[in-house]
Parts: structure tokens; sequence; C-alpha cells
């Protein structure tokens, strides 16, 4: 409704009810570069010969999607990762032999048999 209303406006050059329709909430939701151009457009003389296409894009692209027969997505729900985790663990880096630290830590690292003869600073 709120695009038809601006359609409207556009399509009689009302360059005072574009301004209107732009400062509502409801613009939020129009792509910014969008906006700008119904702005420019508002502030052009009424003779001119420019339209506002990507307002008539983004117009054309909504009505493809309402049109489409999908219903339109509401709240976002929470998904279940995994079901089993509770919620004390969930959140908290594991490493993959199942003992739990956090995901910040920086645990020694325990040298193994070919660290060991290695040295990170040889002696010249």
């Amino acid at each position: 409704m709120y695009l038809s209303d601006v359609d409207n406006a556009v399509a009689s050059r009302d360059a005072l009810r574009i301004t209107a329709l732009l400062r509502k909430r409801i613009a939020t939701h129009v792509p910014r570069d969008v906006r700008e151009e119904l702005l420019a457009f508002s502030r052009r003389s009424r003779d001119s010969h420019r339209a506002p296409v990507q307002f008539l894009r983004f117009q054309h692209r909504i009505s493809q999607l309402a049109d489409g027969g999908e219903p339109m997505m509401t709240a976002q729900g929470e998904l279940a990762l995994g079901g089993t985790e509770s919620r004390s663990t969930a959140g908290a880096a594991r490493r993959r032999d199942g003992e739990r630290r956090s995901a910040a830590a920086n645990p020694a690292k325990e040298p193994d048999s070919a660290d060991a003869t290695d040295s990170p600073r040889q002696e010249r």
C-alpha cells in the first residue's frame, strides 16, 4: 500500500507528497539508493523527463515477490542445533576429544617427540 502511494505521488509529480511519504517510518524499509533517487526526483522540475528507474525496479521486484504466492516470513524462530546439548554447554568451545575449554584459551603446547629435539632458537 505504501509503494502504491509513492507510485501515485511519482506519477502525478507531487513533490510535497513524495517527501512526506519519505519521512514516514516505513520508508526505512526501502533501500537507501531508492530513497535518495526519489528525493532527487522530487526536487527536479515538473517538466523533467527523467524517471525514477531505481524506484520502478524496486517496485517491480516487490510486486513479483508478492505475486509469488509464498507466505511472507514473520518472526524468525530459534533453530535447534543438535537438540542434545543443555544450555550450560551451549556456546562453549570444545576440542574434538570432548575436553571443554574457553574459546579464548591458549593452552601451553605440549612438546611431542619431534619438537623435543628441535629448539625454537638455535645458538651459533
